[in-house]
């Protein structure tokens, strides 16, 4: 619960041969958090294995295969099917197949379209012909008179047949929208066009490509083709989706096995190499130590050598001691906190993990400042819902278990408060009221940070001598000296508001702890002996750090302490405004409407309340924990245990 998962750090030394099998095991097995072999080994014995040129092709083959995907229209969150092992050629072979069946296809539905279109465009302009049952031979073939067909407004083309009456026929059709067919002399047809220009006159041109006969005979033959056209794109179409059906499945496979292929070469150039042998090292829980064992044995044909280092017997001054990866314990209550701490940092291996710590000390402050019975039971109601769906993943499990947690919290709380959904003449409150003893409430607001703080200084001082940091555990204004100085001021404080009375000698246990403080900086700097290469700091830069030390360590543990007023000022502020939702519900009229109307009133009010008041309280709450506790004991610069694993890409 406190301390994480013993790790063992192995090297596995393996024949060039046996690489991509042993490989291919790791990343089924999930067990190895992998280290780069080749920066770790001694003498830089090893070099790195070249993978690059390896996932550059595998990159460009898994872009192809996306292409095709989308292109044949394949569902690609669909499964995929087990397919023997293909290698590079036969891929690429199979890719080019794929894509030269489908460009046939689509080269074809485009041509088809083209023509479609240019049809539709065709069959558009001579709907808008007015006389469609004039033959077209007939008007082309007019020796003496030459036609025209357009578009005038109709003030356009009054003005228009006044002023060339004389040389031209004006016909209009009005259900045609304003359309005008205009009859002249062939010899002056082009003087009337000119004329006709400067009336707005819009043309109507025939299609090209259109062949003898009347516009309705053209229409017709236009209509059929575009028909047959239409059934020729769907039948492409459904060529196309066929490809899809014939070769989706096989690209999926194909995909997933080259994103498996990927992910083994990524995890490959971690892997250290010397001529025909291969070292793999990385770390992993102690007790899965003989499953790795098998897994290289059966990989290997028991020709795989392993070297095993448990974490503890690795130097701390090492530098693999600071890539030991952490994995957490974990169980049902310190999970969902656990996300609160993973999110400020991941504790390192040397650390005790806080989880349990800041579950408890959360579970207090939400209580504290959300005290009731009703509405914790509310919260407490929405987190077993959540806890007990079986539609729901873990995340929001977690979340269900931190609801019901804190929902506890505030109904014991709520009993002690005498508070329920607001209302506080229900229920005898079993410790104060806060809206009648605040003086009370805050001075117990900032019991409880004292509390938290001196565990958390404990911590502190525990994780330092863990790593034997004996020295800062001691001086450091968070060690054994902050701890003393922290409690004698807080009993020397306790002792003068208790007796009215202050005794000078008192300050003794105040100022000899404050002073080792200021000192620490000092008499490191005559004890410790730089190593080589490190600049030794100079007595003057010493001292000044001890006196902005020494004021850190003032200031902080008086905010620090402070800072946990404000818990008992959000209980208030919880209290003020039930209250006020209560004094708005006496407002209302006696009766039925009465009745309902405080109802009404006293669900909205909570529901306010609950999501507000609680979202506030939370917020609070992870303050406290963040910037008044972390700071004093917590690192966060661990690294989580992250084996390598081929996840779904690879087992399906």
């Amino acid at each position: 619960m406190f301390l994480p998962n013993k790790m063992t750090k192995v090297n596995v030394v393996v024949l060039s041969k046996y690489l991509s099998a042993l490989t291919e095991a790791l990343g089924q097995s999930g067990l190895l958090h992998l280290v780069n072999a080749a920066a770790e080994s001694r003498g830089k014995l090893l070099k790195n294995y070249d993978t690059g040129v390896d996932i550059r092709e595998i990159e460009r083959q898994l872009n192809r295969c996306e292409q095709l995907l989308e292109a044949l229209g394949v569902d690609t969150a669909g499964e995929a099917p087990s397919i023997t092992h293909l290698s590079q050629d036969e891929i690429t072979d199979l890719f080019g197949k794929i894509d030269r069946l489908y460009r046939e296809e689509a080269e074809r539905v485009n041509k088809l379209l083209s023509e479609h279109t240019g049809l539709s465009h065709s069959d558009r302009m001579l709907a808008d012909f007015p006389l469609q049952s004039l033959r077209l031979d007939a008007l082309r073939n007019l020796s003496q008179l030459h036609v025209e067909i357009g578009v005038l407004s109709d003030d356009a083309f009054v003005r228009a047949r006044t002023a060339l009456s004389d040389d031209a026929l004006f016909i209009q059709f009005p259900e045609n929208n304003g359309q005008v067919l205009v009859v002249t002399n062939r010899k002056k047809h082009f003087a009337v066009d000119d004329a006709l220009d400067k009336f707005g006159f819009d043309r109507i041109e025939l299609p090209d490509g259109i062949e003898n006969g009347t516009v309705a005979d053209q229409r017709k033959a236009i209509n059929s083709r575009l028909e047959a056209l239409s059934r020729e794109i769907n039948a492409t179409r459904l060529a196309i989706v066929g490809l899809g059906e014939e070769y989706g499945g096989m690209l999926l496979a194909i995909r997933k096995q080259l994103r498996g292929l990927m992910v083994m070469r990524q995890a490959q150039g971690l892997f250290g190499q010397s001529r025909q042998l291969f070292c793999i090292a990385g770390w992993l829980p102690t007790e899965n130590l003989p499953k790795l064992q098998k897994l290289v044995d059966a990989s290997t044909e028991h020709t795989g050598v392993i070297e095993a280092t448990d974490a503890e017997d690795v130097p701390r001054d090492d530098a693999d001691a600071e890539q030991i990866p952490v994995q957490l314990s974990s169980n049902g209550f310190t999970r969902p906190f656990r996300m609160l701490v993973t999110n400020y940092g991941t504790p390192n291996y040397r650390e005790l993990d806080p989880s349990f710590f800041v579950g408890i000390t959360f579970m207090v402050m939400f209580g504290y400042m959300f005290g009731d019975v009703g509405q914790g039971a509310v919260l407490a109601l929405v987190g077993l819902c959540l806890r007990l769906s079986k539609k729901r993943n873990e995340a929001a499990k977690d979340v269900g278990t931190l609801l019901l947690c804190c929902g506890g919290s505030s109904m014991v709380f709520g009993f002690l408060y005498g508070s329920i959904f607001g209302i506080e003449d229900l229920l005898p409150h079993l410790w104060l009221s806060p809206m009648h003893d605040i003086p009370k409430l805050l001075i117990s607001a900032v019991g409880i940070g004292v509390i938290f703080l001196s565990v958390s200084l404990l911590i502190n001082i525990i994780n330092h001598l863990r790593i034997k940091k004996y020295y800062k555990g001691t001086f450091d204004k968070f060690g054994i000296l902050g701890l003393l100085f922290y409690w004698a001021c807080l009993g020397v404080g306790i002792y003068v508001l208790v007796t009215k009375r202050f005794a000078p000698w008192q300050m003794v246990f105040v100022i000899v702890p404050l002073a080792l403080i200021f000192l620490s900086g000092p008499i490191h700097h005559f004890l410790h002996r730089p190593r080589e290469g490190e600049e030794k700091p100079g007595l003057f830069n010493v001292v000044l750090e001890g006196v902005v030390e020494t004021l850190e360590t003032l200031t902080g543990y008086l905010s620090g302490t402070v800072s946990f007023v404000r818990v008992g000022a959000l209980a208030i502020s919880h209290a003020a405004l039930c209250l006020a939702i209560s004094n708005i519900m006496s407002l209302t009229g006696s009766g039925i409407g009465g009745t309902i109307g405080k109802i009404l009133i006293s669900i909205a009010g909570n529901a306010l309340v609950i999501c507000f008041e609680g979202m506030v309280a939370a917020i609070q709450c992870v303050r406290l924990e963040y910037y008044e506790m972390f700071s004093r004991y917590f690192q966060g610069d661990g690294i989580p245990y992250q084996p390598f694993h081929f996840g779904q890409d690879k087992n399906g």
